[in-house]
């Protein structure tokens, strides 16, 4: 697997791949949005290096989310409804880091980014379940859409952009200009746009699609992840004491650094990375994964044990996800969610080399690594060189989000766990009866 997924782009493709399953032609519009490298760079590099500047606002803007969708009451039980929240709150913390005040507040804002999210992620996946032959009806369809859509979130936030352009213009003109640069994902991409020395990539209306493209390929997975995180704690037995647990390290950790989260006190939380790591395990996005489409004329040789399989140019190849993440002799009891089951020294080692020990593992014998770290058990976040570039952050973001639940609230378990969706390769999101009812705790006890 290794060598395959490590394979350079004029062989193996990933981005044209990538495009094809969001149908970026329709859904997308710019192609130098969706086809740069752009956003991608800009999460790999900058917001992963500034994680230190912007947790503590990513972490203020969880705690406002948490007040906002799951309620202040210490005596009253709350039905809510765990997607729908989780993406209310993982919006408003995202874009704290992606653009900041006031946008990263403005409920419409939030509002208007997710249903183009949705229309993108939905519309895509109508787009490739139509023949071919009359696609291009379907296509033209959901694109109008997701151009509609987008023209309301520029409509909203165009003049906030417009107004940080010209103070950035006006700083270049004269570096005394009385103005101070935010630290956050909208300047750095303006600082890029300069960099990149193309006026065409200061126009307003393309950094905002830049905006919303970081928002579309990124809220929905962290959404994800969270809700399953949720709903497999909440389903778990309470008497083996998970969730006290990860209160009392939450708790720990969050004295430790004095009230406040930091990115070095959020490293700290092992156990809640453990879950998160589990979690995905147990309910991977895809059950199939890791596309890639063999671009080489002359095809590419896979070895596959001791014979030699020859696949041709224009294949796709895939990663059976679910079949890896199940199997019993690399996760002993695999169908079993065991939430610390990554957080003994060594756990991570010994999962890989079981991998290794089977039929096509690549036999290398890599260290110990936390959620963020992909390997061949483990596809989470996609595997080689390209594996997600904003995991980092995703993780921060979510391991940061489950403290504060386990800290600020009480969750009422469930007698089952709900099941996700399967359309096709993909797992979608519960959007019936993925409830939960829960209540705001006291902290007297615990700071």
């Amino acid at each position: 697997m290794k060598k395959l997924y490590n394979l350079p782009e004029k062989v193996l493709d990933i981005f044209k791949t990538a495009n094809n399953t969001i149908q970026a032609d329709w859904t997308i519009w710019d192609p130098d949005v969706s086809e740069n490298l752009f956003q991608t760079n800009l999460i790999r590099n900058q917001l992963t290096k500034n994680l230190d500047i912007l947790t503590p606002s990513i972490a203020l803007e969880l705690e406002k989310g948490f007040e906002r969708e799951w309620g202040t009451s210490k005596t009253e039980w709350k039905r809510i409804d765990i997607w729908i929240s989780a993406l209310n709150i993982i919006a408003g913390a995202a874009n704290s880091a992606f653009c900041g005040e006031p946008l990263c507040r403005d409920p419409e804002f939030l509002s208007r980014l997710q249903i183009h999210s949705v229309f993108v992620f939905l519309g895509s996946l109508l787009i490739s379940s139509t023949p071919k032959p009359i696609r291009f009806i379907t296509g033209y369809l959901i694109g109008w859409s997701c151009y509609f859509l987008l023209n309301r979130v520029i409509k909203i936030c165009l003049p906030f952009v417009e107004e940080r352009l010209h103070h950035n213009a006006m700083l270049k003109a004269d570096p005394a200009y009385s103005w101070v640069p935010p630290k956050d994902g909208l300047q750095w991409m303006i600082e890029e746009c300069y960099a990149m020395g193309d006026p065409s990539q200061l126009n307003p209306r393309r950094i905002i699609h830049r905006l919303v493209f970081m928002n579309d390929i990124s809220m929905h997975s962290t959404a994800y992840t969270t809700q399953n995180v949720i709903l497999d704690l909440a389903s778990a037995d309470p008497s083996l004491g998970y969730i006290e647990a990860l209160r009392e390290e939450s708790a720990r950790v969050l004295r430790e650094a004095g009230g406040k989260w930091t990115r070095q006190a959020v490293a700290k939380l092992h156990l809640i990375d453990s879950t998160i790591r589990e979690s995905m395990r147990m309910t991977p996005f895809n059950s199939v994964g890791l596309p890639r489409t063999v671009v080489d004329p002359h095809g590419i040789s896979v070895q596959q044990g001791n014979s030699t399989l020859q696949v041709p140019r224009g294949t796709v190849v895939a990663i059976p996800v679910e079949a890896i993440h199940y199997d019993n002799s690399i996760y002993p009891d695999a169908m079993s969610f065991q939430p610390f089951r990554f957080s003994q020294p060594g756990a991570a080692r010994n999962i890989v080399d079981a991998f290794d020990s089977t039929p096509g593992g690549d036999g290398e014998k890599p260290k110990p690594r936390s959620s963020a770290t992909v390997d061949e058990a483990f596809l989470g976040f996609g595997f080689g060189k390209h594996s997600c570039p904003g995991r980092f952050f995703a993780l921060n973001e979510v391991k940061i989000l489950v403290a504060n639940m386990v800290l600020h609230y009480d969750i009422e378990p469930l007698k089952t766990r709900p099941k996700m969706t399967p359309i096709i390769w993909l797992n979608v999101p519960l959007f019936n009866n993925g409830t939960v009812r829960v209540r705001r705790r006291e902290l007297v006890e615990l700071l």
